[in-house]
């Protein structure tokens, strides 16, 4: 039996799809620039004593915790009841989410490559004179992010994919979107066939440039 495959009866949802494209990549980016930013200070803090015991099972147990419950923590969280503000947006809820995911992902492989930066190499530069801070700037900096390059990137495709959760507390992604459609045109497929097509769209230029920064001689250069 042969599929009688009808996109025609989306084409009023375009504009609403292109926006909630739009809201998926604003999600993306947003939580991914904001977390790989406080998750490289929070590396850097990791390797800092006695602050590290309190730091660390606090990451350990937002990262055992899945995204989907992160999710519904924020957004259910009593923000009236205890601290006397009104609830954010589900866009914002889902942002807080993860950035925070993005966040404890990148401090904990910070913290492994501040671990595996070469002590040679700073041994060296001390020897010739170099400032700690001329050291951290010229030596340690370059090679961490050498280490973590490949998983950051990874981890942005990943944030792309796990953005679709927003969905389940309203915020009007292009799967919420889809969803509306699908529960008003009653065709499914073709309506995942367009989030499937817009997910590609968004995540394949990120994959072939991770498969680049891969092979690149600056990632090799150690």
């Amino acid at each position: 039996m042969n599929y009688d495959w009808d996109f025609s009866v989306f084409l009023d949802y375009l504009p609403a799809l292109a926006r909630g494209a739009l809201v998926t990549v604003e999600l993306s980016l947003i939580s991914s620039v904001i977390g790989t930013l406080l998750g490289v200070a929070l590396g850097i803090f990791y390797r800092l004593k006695p602050i590290d015991r309190v730091l660390l099972p606090i990451n350990d147990i937002l990262r055992a915790v899945p995204l989907l419950v992160l999710i519904f923590f924020v957004y259910y969280f009593p923000y009236t009841d205890l601290l006397g503000v009104p609830a954010p947006s589900a866009f914002v809820c889902a942002t807080v989410a993860l950035t925070i995911a993005q966040a404890v992902y990148t401090a904990d492989i910070v913290r492994a490559a501040v671990d595996g930066v070469s002590q040679g190499s700073i041994l060296g530069a001390r020897s010739v004179g170099l400032r700690e801070n001329e050291i951290w700037r010229y030596i340690i900096l370059p090679d961490i992010f050498r280490q973590i390059a490949p998983s950051l990137v990874a981890f942005y495709i990943g944030n792309i994919r796990m953005s679709s959760l927003a969905s389940v507390i309203g915020c009007e992604d292009v799967v919420f979107v889809a969803r509306t459609a699908i529960s008003q045109r009653f065709r499914s497929l073709e309506a995942w066939t367009i989030v499937a097509a817009v997910y590609v769209i968004l995540v394949l230029p990120l994959t072939i440039a991770a498969r680049k920064l891969e092979s690149s001689e600056w990632l090799k250069r150690r």
